[in-house]
């Protein structure tokens, strides 16, 4: 939650040529930044590893929530509806696009 609010801080007043200001300000870079830390944590091997790649998802996560205008307390709140659900899904992987 500190996270958030720093970044939430920042969305409108960050440091120029920041690289949270350059996030905000692209969304493929985001985007793609996203998708390379996801596929490194899948890959991470020993808990360092593990902890350092689980970092930067979450770090660049709540960029996305920050710049969507979505908040923590949202995302917990989808979490506890989902563990409340009695019908779960298989939790299979979604097939690739």
């Amino acid at each position: 939650p500190e996270l958030f609010r720093r970044l939430k801080g920042r969305l409108g007043e960050a440091p120029s040529g920041s690289y949270t200001q350059r996030l905000f300000d692209d969304p493929a870079l985001l985007q793609s930044k996203l998708i390379e830390e996801a596929g490194e944590l899948a890959e991470a091997n020993g808990p360092d590893d593990v902890i350092a790649e689980a970092a930067d998802v979450v770090y660049f996560a709540l960029v996305k929530l920050v710049a969507s205008g979505a908040n923590w307390e949202q995302v917990s709140c989808e979490l506890d509806r989902r563990q409340l659900k009695v019908t779960r899904r298989p939790g299979d992987a979604k097939p690739a696009r």
